[in-house]
Protein backbone atom coordinates (compact mmCIF):
# COMPACT_ATOMS: atom_id res chain seq x y z
CA UNK A 1 0.00 0.00 0.00
CA UNK A 2 1.22 3.91 -0.60
CA UNK A 3 2.41 5.42 2.15
CA UNK A 4 1.22 8.46 0.82
CA UNK A 5 -1.76 10.01 2.13
CA UNK A 6 -5.09 12.16 0.24
CA UNK A 7 -7.67 13.45 2.06
CA UNK A 8 -11.02 12.34 0.47
CA UNK A 9 -13.97 13.68 1.58
CA UNK A 10 -16.77 11.69 4.12
CA UNK A 11 -20.11 13.40 3.26
CA UNK A 12 -21.68 14.15 6.48
CA UNK A 13 -24.98 12.37 5.09
CA UNK A 14 -23.64 9.21 3.97
CA UNK A 15 -25.63 7.42 5.84
CA UNK A 16 -28.56 8.40 4.63
CA UNK A 17 -28.00 6.93 1.24
CA UNK A 18 -30.42 3.90 0.67
CA UNK A 19 -27.44 1.61 -0.25
CA UNK A 20 -25.86 2.60 3.18
CA UNK A 21 -29.28 1.96 4.83
CA UNK A 22 -29.76 -1.39 3.28
CA UNK A 23 -26.14 -2.33 4.66
CA UNK A 24 -26.54 -0.34 7.80
CA UNK A 25 -30.26 -3.02 8.66
CA UNK A 26 -28.27 -6.03 7.84
CA UNK A 27 -24.72 -5.71 9.08
CA UNK A 28 -24.96 -2.24 11.73
CA UNK A 29 -22.78 0.12 12.79
CA UNK A 30 -20.31 -2.61 11.90
CA UNK A 31 -20.73 -3.06 8.82
CA UNK A 32 -20.90 1.15 8.52
CA UNK A 33 -17.51 1.12 9.78
CA UNK A 34 -15.84 -1.77 7.93
CA UNK A 35 -17.12 -0.10 5.12
CA UNK A 36 -15.57 3.17 5.44
CA UNK A 37 -12.22 0.76 6.31
CA UNK A 38 -12.33 -0.47 2.90
CA UNK A 39 -12.71 2.78 1.29
CA UNK A 40 -9.68 4.08 3.02
CA UNK A 41 -8.13 1.17 1.61
CA UNK A 42 -9.01 1.84 -1.70
CA UNK A 43 -7.90 4.82 -2.23
CA UNK A 44 -4.07 4.06 -0.94
CA UNK A 45 -4.03 0.58 -3.41
CA UNK A 46 -2.56 1.71 -6.63
CA UNK A 47 -4.83 -0.46 -8.61
CA UNK A 48 -7.46 0.87 -7.03
CA UNK A 49 -9.15 -2.28 -6.50
CA UNK A 50 -8.62 -5.47 -4.20
CA UNK A 51 -9.22 -9.24 -4.50
CA UNK A 52 -12.06 -11.45 -3.38
CA UNK A 53 -9.48 -13.56 -1.79
CA UNK A 54 -9.28 -14.54 1.84
CA UNK A 55 -5.88 -12.88 2.65
CA UNK A 56 -7.65 -9.68 1.48
CA UNK A 57 -10.74 -10.16 4.11
CA UNK A 58 -7.77 -11.24 7.14
CA UNK A 59 -5.90 -7.84 6.26
CA UNK A 60 -8.81 -5.69 6.66
CA UNK A 61 -10.16 -7.76 9.42
CA UNK A 62 -6.73 -6.60 11.16
CA UNK A 63 -7.09 -3.15 10.58
CA UNK A 64 -10.84 -3.03 11.62
CA UNK A 65 -10.29 -5.02 14.36
CA UNK A 66 -13.01 -7.48 13.45
CA UNK A 67 -13.55 -11.31 12.60
CA UNK A 68 -12.60 -12.43 8.84
CA UNK A 69 -16.07 -13.59 8.88
CA UNK A 70 -17.76 -10.47 9.50
CA UNK A 71 -15.72 -8.83 6.80
CA UNK A 72 -16.35 -11.21 4.74
CA UNK A 73 -20.24 -10.88 5.06
CA UNK A 74 -19.69 -7.43 4.91
CA UNK A 75 -17.72 -7.09 1.59
CA UNK A 76 -20.40 -9.51 0.51
CA UNK A 77 -23.62 -6.92 1.33
CA UNK A 78 -21.66 -3.90 -0.09
CA UNK A 79 -21.29 -6.44 -3.71
CA UNK A 80 -25.29 -6.82 -3.27
CA UNK A 81 -26.14 -3.18 -2.56
CA UNK A 82 -23.74 -2.21 -5.35
CA UNK A 83 -21.43 -0.10 -3.06
CA UNK A 84 -18.68 -2.18 -4.04
CA UNK A 85 -18.59 -3.41 -7.84
CA UNK A 86 -17.27 -7.09 -8.58
CA UNK A 87 -14.71 -6.96 -11.92
CA UNK A 88 -12.61 -10.91 -12.43
CA UNK A 89 -12.17 -11.80 -9.55
CA UNK A 90 -11.33 -7.79 -7.92
CA UNK A 91 -13.63 -5.43 -6.05
CA UNK A 92 -13.75 -1.42 -6.30
CA UNK A 93 -15.51 1.47 -5.64
CA UNK A 94 -16.97 3.57 -8.40
CA UNK A 95 -16.90 6.30 -5.28
CA UNK A 96 -13.01 6.19 -4.53
CA UNK A 97 -12.71 6.22 -8.48
CA UNK A 98 -15.05 9.61 -8.46
CA UNK A 99 -12.72 10.58 -5.93
CA UNK A 100 -9.39 9.76 -7.21
CA UNK A 101 -10.57 11.55 -10.77
CA UNK A 102 -11.02 14.68 -9.08
CA UNK A 103 -8.03 14.77 -7.19
CA UNK A 104 -5.92 14.32 -10.07
CA UNK A 105 -8.13 16.86 -12.15
CA UNK A 106 -7.07 19.22 -9.29
CA UNK A 107 -3.77 18.96 -9.30
CA UNK A 108 -3.51 19.02 -13.03
CA UNK A 109 -5.04 22.65 -13.00
CA UNK A 110 -2.71 23.52 -9.75
CA UNK A 111 0.46 22.96 -11.91
CA UNK A 112 -0.65 24.78 -14.26
CA UNK A 113 -1.42 27.73 -12.49
CA UNK A 114 1.65 27.30 -10.83
CA UNK A 115 3.41 27.42 -14.26
CA UNK A 116 0.65 30.57 -15.11
CA UNK A 117 2.19 32.54 -11.98
CA UNK A 118 6.10 31.46 -12.22
CA UNK A 119 5.43 33.07 -15.45
CA UNK A 120 4.19 36.02 -14.28
CA UNK A 121 6.82 36.60 -11.53
CA UNK A 122 9.40 35.86 -14.29
CA UNK A 123 7.51 39.37 -15.87
CA UNK A 124 7.35 41.29 -12.67
CA UNK A 125 11.46 40.50 -11.68
CA UNK A 126 11.91 41.45 -15.24
CA UNK A 127 10.68 45.01 -15.32
CA UNK A 128 12.27 45.26 -11.92
CA UNK A 129 15.79 44.72 -13.55
CA UNK A 130 14.82 47.63 -16.37
CA UNK A 131 14.29 50.19 -13.26
CA UNK A 132 15.58 53.37 -11.75
CA UNK A 133 19.16 52.68 -9.82
CA UNK A 134 17.01 53.79 -6.69
CA UNK A 135 15.22 50.24 -6.94
CA UNK A 136 18.43 48.32 -7.55
CA UNK A 137 18.96 46.88 -4.21
CA UNK A 138 15.44 45.51 -3.88
CA UNK A 139 15.98 43.54 -7.19
CA UNK A 140 19.32 42.27 -6.51
CA UNK A 141 17.90 40.88 -3.41
CA UNK A 142 15.20 39.17 -5.96
CA UNK A 143 17.99 37.66 -8.09
CA UNK A 144 18.89 36.18 -5.07
CA UNK A 145 15.64 34.51 -3.92
CA UNK A 146 14.97 33.64 -7.34
CA UNK A 147 18.70 31.84 -7.67
CA UNK A 148 18.10 30.01 -4.46
CA UNK A 149 14.36 28.56 -6.15
CA UNK A 150 16.47 27.93 -9.36
CA UNK A 151 19.20 25.99 -7.30
CA UNK A 152 16.38 23.84 -5.89
CA UNK A 153 17.30 21.49 -9.72
CA UNK A 154 20.31 21.49 -10.92
CA UNK A 155 21.34 20.02 -13.77
CA UNK A 156 24.57 19.18 -12.61
CA UNK A 157 24.04 17.57 -9.29
CA UNK A 158 25.27 13.85 -8.95
CA UNK A 159 22.88 11.20 -10.07
CA UNK A 160 23.16 9.34 -6.44
CA UNK A 161 20.91 12.15 -5.51
CA UNK A 162 18.30 12.14 -8.41
CA UNK A 163 15.49 9.49 -8.05
CA UNK A 164 15.65 9.13 -11.85
CA UNK A 165 18.80 10.09 -13.65
CA UNK A 166 17.09 10.34 -16.57
CA UNK A 167 15.16 13.23 -15.19
CA UNK A 168 16.15 16.62 -13.60
CA UNK A 169 18.11 15.79 -10.79
CA UNK A 170 17.25 17.23 -7.39
CA UNK A 171 19.35 19.12 -5.49
CA UNK A 172 17.78 18.21 -2.11
CA UNK A 173 20.85 19.75 -0.01
CA UNK A 174 19.82 23.08 -1.90
CA UNK A 175 16.29 22.66 -0.69
CA UNK A 176 16.81 21.91 2.97
CA UNK A 177 18.67 25.31 2.78
CA UNK A 178 15.93 27.26 1.05
CA UNK A 179 13.59 25.84 3.97
CA UNK A 180 15.85 26.47 6.29
CA UNK A 181 16.42 30.14 5.61
CA UNK A 182 13.14 31.01 4.52
CA UNK A 183 11.12 29.16 7.50
CA UNK A 184 14.30 30.36 10.30
CA UNK A 185 12.86 27.26 12.29
CA UNK A 186 10.01 28.04 13.04
CA UNK A 187 8.96 24.58 12.42
CA UNK A 188 12.00 22.61 13.04
CA UNK A 189 15.11 23.19 11.45
CA UNK A 190 16.10 20.74 8.40
CA UNK A 191 19.41 18.29 8.31
CA UNK A 192 21.21 16.79 5.41
CA UNK A 193 21.37 14.14 4.59
CA UNK A 194 17.42 13.10 4.45
CA UNK A 195 15.79 9.89 4.55
CA UNK A 196 14.94 8.08 0.70
CA UNK A 197 10.89 8.70 1.67
CA UNK A 198 11.29 12.56 1.81
CA UNK A 199 13.47 12.42 -1.16
CA UNK A 200 10.56 10.57 -2.95
CA UNK A 201 7.74 12.89 -1.56
CA UNK A 202 9.71 16.31 -2.32
CA UNK A 203 10.15 14.52 -6.24
CA UNK A 204 6.56 14.57 -6.29
CA UNK A 205 5.41 17.49 -5.29
CA UNK A 206 8.09 19.55 -7.45
CA UNK A 207 7.23 16.95 -10.49
CA UNK A 208 3.52 17.91 -9.67
CA UNK A 209 3.39 21.75 -9.16
CA UNK A 210 7.48 22.52 -10.01
CA UNK A 211 10.38 24.06 -8.53
CA UNK A 212 8.00 27.65 -8.36
CA UNK A 213 5.32 26.26 -6.65
CA UNK A 214 7.32 24.47 -3.88
CA UNK A 215 9.14 27.54 -3.23
CA UNK A 216 5.86 29.42 -2.89
CA UNK A 217 4.39 26.15 -0.63
CA UNK A 218 7.48 27.26 1.50
CA UNK A 219 6.97 30.65 1.74
CA UNK A 220 3.17 30.71 2.12
CA UNK A 221 3.77 28.83 4.88
CA UNK A 222 6.11 30.98 6.77
CA UNK A 223 3.78 33.24 6.73
CA UNK A 224 0.55 31.46 8.03
CA UNK A 225 -0.26 32.38 11.80
CA UNK A 226 -2.08 28.98 11.73
CA UNK A 227 0.34 26.83 11.10
CA UNK A 228 3.34 28.26 12.96
CA UNK A 229 1.15 27.37 16.05
CA UNK A 230 0.00 30.96 16.54
CA UNK A 231 -3.55 29.99 16.71
CA UNK A 232 -3.44 26.38 18.20
CA UNK A 233 -0.47 25.70 20.67
CA UNK A 234 -1.51 22.03 20.61
CA UNK A 235 -0.51 21.87 16.16
CA UNK A 236 2.78 23.67 14.83
CA UNK A 237 3.06 22.29 11.05
CA UNK A 238 6.12 19.87 10.20
CA UNK A 239 8.41 19.92 6.95
CA UNK A 240 6.94 15.93 6.47
CA UNK A 241 3.49 17.60 6.87
CA UNK A 242 3.44 19.59 4.55
CA UNK A 243 5.20 17.66 1.76
CA UNK A 244 2.13 15.24 1.89
CA UNK A 245 -0.05 15.70 -1.01
CA UNK A 246 -3.55 17.01 0.17
CA UNK A 247 -1.59 19.59 2.68
CA UNK A 248 0.81 20.34 -0.28
CA UNK A 249 -2.05 21.12 -2.36
CA UNK A 250 -4.13 23.06 0.72
CA UNK A 251 -1.35 25.82 1.66
CA UNK A 252 -0.97 26.30 -1.85
CA UNK A 253 -4.57 27.34 -2.19
CA UNK A 254 -4.40 29.19 0.95
CA UNK A 255 -6.41 27.63 3.11
CA UNK A 256 -3.84 28.37 5.88
CA UNK A 257 -3.40 32.52 5.20
CA UNK A 258 -4.05 34.64 7.96
CA UNK A 259 -7.43 35.90 8.07
CA UNK A 260 -7.29 39.79 7.13
CA UNK A 261 -9.93 40.79 9.49
CA UNK A 262 -13.76 39.73 11.23
CA UNK A 263 -12.22 37.46 13.96
CA UNK A 264 -16.12 36.18 14.19
CA UNK A 265 -17.86 33.09 14.69
CA UNK A 266 -17.51 31.81 11.05
CA UNK A 267 -13.78 32.08 11.03
CA UNK A 268 -13.19 30.45 14.93
CA UNK A 269 -15.40 27.87 13.15
CA UNK A 270 -12.98 27.30 9.98
CA UNK A 271 -9.94 27.56 12.41
CA UNK A 272 -11.55 24.70 14.03
CA UNK A 273 -12.71 22.64 11.18
CA UNK A 274 -9.07 23.22 9.99
CA UNK A 275 -8.05 21.64 13.33
CA UNK A 276 -10.01 18.74 12.93
CA UNK A 277 -9.10 17.77 9.70
CA UNK A 278 -5.24 18.12 10.88
CA UNK A 279 -6.16 15.27 13.97
CA UNK A 280 -7.89 13.25 11.60
CA UNK A 281 -4.95 13.38 9.47
CA UNK A 282 -2.37 13.00 12.06
CA UNK A 283 -4.72 10.31 13.64
CA UNK A 284 -4.48 8.17 10.58
CA UNK A 285 -0.28 8.78 9.86
CA UNK A 286 0.01 7.33 13.49
CA UNK A 287 -2.34 4.47 12.64
CA UNK A 288 -0.03 3.59 9.66
CA UNK A 289 3.03 3.33 11.34
CA UNK A 290 1.50 1.44 14.04
CA UNK A 291 0.75 -1.19 11.51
Amino acid sequence: MKKDTYYFSHDYNSRNDIKIQALLVEHGSAGYGVYWVIVEILHEEKARKLKLDDLTFVAIARQASTSVEQVKAIVECCLKYELFVEDEGCFFSKRVLGNIDKRIDISEKRAKAGRISAKKRKKTTSAKDNATSVEQNPTKESKVKESKVNSIVDTNVSTSDAAHPTQEKIDYRAIINFFNEETQGVFGKLVYPISDNRKKSILARIEDFGKDGFAEMVRKASRSDFLKGKVSDNFVAKFDWMIEPDNFQKILEGNYDNRIKGYGADNQSGDEELMQHIKQGIARGLQESAT
